[in-house]
C-alpha cells in the first residue's frame, strides 16, 4: 500500500475497503477513545461539584452578626452544622464582635431560604480562629467531620456565601500544611472570598476537611485543618457561658500561646545577620519573614541598610486589634558627607518617627509607659527606650515597644526597633533583654 505521494501529485490517496478496516478504523478508534479520557476528568468533576451542592448545601448556611441599634447586619460570615444538637461551626474573626462588644451586637443564623434563627456563643478557639455557636431551634441533618487529612492534590469542595452573592461551592486542590507558619493552616488552592470565611470544605465523600479561614488572592487561600474544630467541640459547655467567661477563655487561650512560641524563641541563641560591622538579630525562627535593601540617598548626603522582620501569624482579636504579633527592624545609618552635629541632627529626627508602632485604641489598651537609660553590652553602648501598655479587656497580656541607638563612630549609627504584641510582662522583659544582648560588635 502507498500512502505518500509524490510531491507532484497533490490528489489524496486512495484507499481500498480492505485498507480502510485495517488502518482507519482503529484510527478513528483510538482518537474516540483519546477524546473520552480527555473529556471524562472534567466530565467527572463537575458532576461531582453538582452532586456535593446538590446533597450539602442545607448544611452550610450564612451567619449575620447584627448591630442592636440599628436592626441591621454589620458583618457576614459563613457556618455548618455539626453534630444532631444545634451546633454550628464558624470562624473566631466572624462573632469577635460578640466578644469584645456583647452588648452593641448579637448573632443570627440565615438558611437558604431566607429563613432566620437565634445563635448564642458556646466557646471559641481565639488561636486557630475558631468558634461554636448553638442554634435555637436544632436541625435535622449535619455535616460529617473527616477522620484523615487530604491527600497531596485531592480535589476539594469549598462552600461558603461569598461578598453576600448567596451560597456558592468553589473546587479546588489541597496543596498540603503550610511550611513557614506558627500555626497549622491548609494551602487551599482556590478561590475563597470575603463572606466565605467560616465555611467548610468538604472532600469527596461530603465530610469536612477545613473550614475557610482566609485567602492571599490569585487562588491562594487557606482552611483551618478539622482536627482543631474536633477538640474544640469536646471543651463545648453544656449551659452558654456569660459574657465574663468568654473574655477569660479568650485571655488564657493567648496567655498560654504567648508562653509556647516565646520559649521556643528563646531555647536557642537568636540567629543573627551581618549589617556593617554589627550582628544582629536576624530571622528567628521560619514563620518570621524578613527583607532587606541597601538605599543610597544622596539629596541628604546619607545611605542607609536595612533589615525589617515580622511575624505572619497575627491573631485577630476585633477589628480595632490583633495580637500575637513580632515586628523589628535594623537600620544602619553612614555618611561621608555630612559633620557630626549635622548627622547627629538627622539621627535625633528619624529617632523621634520611630517605625513599627503598633495600632490600638484606647478604649482596648492603657497608655504606653516608658522607660529610658544608656544600656552597654560588650563594645556596644546604646540609648534604649522600652515602653509597655496593658491590654484592658485580657488582663495580663501587653504590647511591647523597644528602641535603641548607638553610635560607634562619627558618621556612622545604628537604630533598632522592636514590637511584641500580647505577651506578658515576664515575656517582654526577658525577649527585650535577649535581643539587645544579640546586638554585638564585630570590627
Amino acid at each position: 500500500m502507498t500512502i505518500f505521494k509524490s510531491k507532484t501529485d497533490n490528489r489524496p490517496p486512495v484507499l481500498s475497503k480492505s485498507e480502510c478496516g485495517g488502518f482507519l478504523l482503529p484510527l478513528r478508534i483510538a482518537m474516540l477513545l483519546g477524546c473520552l479520557l480527555l473529556w471524562a476528568p472534567a466530565s467527572m468533576a463537575d458532576d461531582t461539584a453538582e452532586k456535593i451542592y446538590a446533597a450539602y448545601q442545607d448544611n452550610i448556611l450564612q451567619i449575620r452578626i447584627v448591630d442592636r441599634g440599628s436592626g441591621s447586619k454589620s458583618s457576614i460570615g459563613s457556618g455548618f452544622s455539626v453534630g444532631g444538637n444545634g451546633l454550628i461551626v464558624t470562624n473566631y474573626h466572624v462573632i469577635a464582635e460578640l466578644i469584645s462588644r456583647p452588648e452593641n451586637y448579637y448573632a443570627e443564623l440565615v438558611g437558604n431560604g431566607g429563613e432566620t434563627d437565634d445563635l448564642t456563643l458556646l466557646a471559641v478557639d481565639v488561636v486557630h480562629d475558631l468558634a461554636v455557636l448553638k442554634l435555637a431551634t436544632p436541625r435535622d441533618t449535619y455535616l460529617q467531620l473527616a477522620e484523615a487529612r487530604p491527600v497531596m492534590g485531592e480535589e476539594l469542595f469549598s462552600f461558603g456565601n461569598p461578598h453576600d452573592l448567596g451560597l456558592t461551592i468553589v473546587q479546588g486542590t489541597y496543596n498540603g500544611l503550610l511550611e513557614k507558619s506558627l500555626y497549622e493552616k491548609i494551602h487551599f488552592t482556590a478561590s475563597i472570598n470575603p463572606g466565605m470565611s467560616g465555611g467548610p470544605t468538604l472532600n469527596r465523600l461530603g465530610a469536612v476537611v477545613g473550614v475557610n479561614v482566609s485567602t492571599a488572592g490569585n487562588q491562594i487561600s487557606f482552611l483551618v485543618p478539622v482536627s482543631y474544630v474536633i477538640d474544640l467541640l469536646t471543651k463545648v459547655p453544656e449551659e452558654p457561658p456569660d459574657a465574663e467567661a468568654l473574655v477569660a477563655s479568650v485571655r488564657d487561650q493567648l496567655l498560654a500561646n504567648q508562653a509556647s512560641y516565646m520559649a521556643t524563641l528563646q531555647e536557642a541563641p537568636f540567629a543573627s545577620v551581618p549589617i556593617g560591622n554589627y550582628q544582629l538579630p536576624g530571622k528567628l525562627a521560619p514563620f518570621i519573614k524578613c527583607w532587606g535593601d541597601s538605599k543610597p540617598n544622596r539629596d541628604v548626603l546619607y545611605e542607609k541598610v536595612y533589615q525589617s522582620c515580622a511575624s505572619s501569624d497575627d491573631i485577630y482579636l476585633s477589628a480595632r486589634q490583633e495580637t500575637g504579633i513580632i515586628r523589628f527592624r535594623h537600620e544602619l545609618f553612614s555618611t561621608e558627607d555630612l559633620n557630626p552635629i549635622r548627622f547627629y541632627n538627622f539621627l535625633e529626627k528619624h529617632i523621634n518617627n520611630p517605625h513599627l508602632t503598633l495600632k490600638g485604641r484606647e478604649e482596648s489598651f492603657t497608655n504606653y509607659e516608658c522607660r529610658s537609660d544608656f544600656v552597654s553590652h560588650g563594645e556596644v553602648d546604646a540609648k534604649v527606650i522600652f515602653c509597655l501598655r496593658g491590654y484592658k479587656k485580657y488582663e495580663g497580656l501587653y504590647d511591647v515597644f523597644l528602641t535603641a541607638t548607638t553610635l560607634l563612630k562619627n558618621n556612622e549609627a545604628l537604630h533598632t526597633t522592636l514590637s511584641l504584641a500580647g505577651v506578658s510582662n515576664e515575656n517582654a522583659q526577658r525577649f527585650a533583654q535577649t535581643y539587645l544582648e544579640a546586638i554585638q560588635w564585630k570590627p
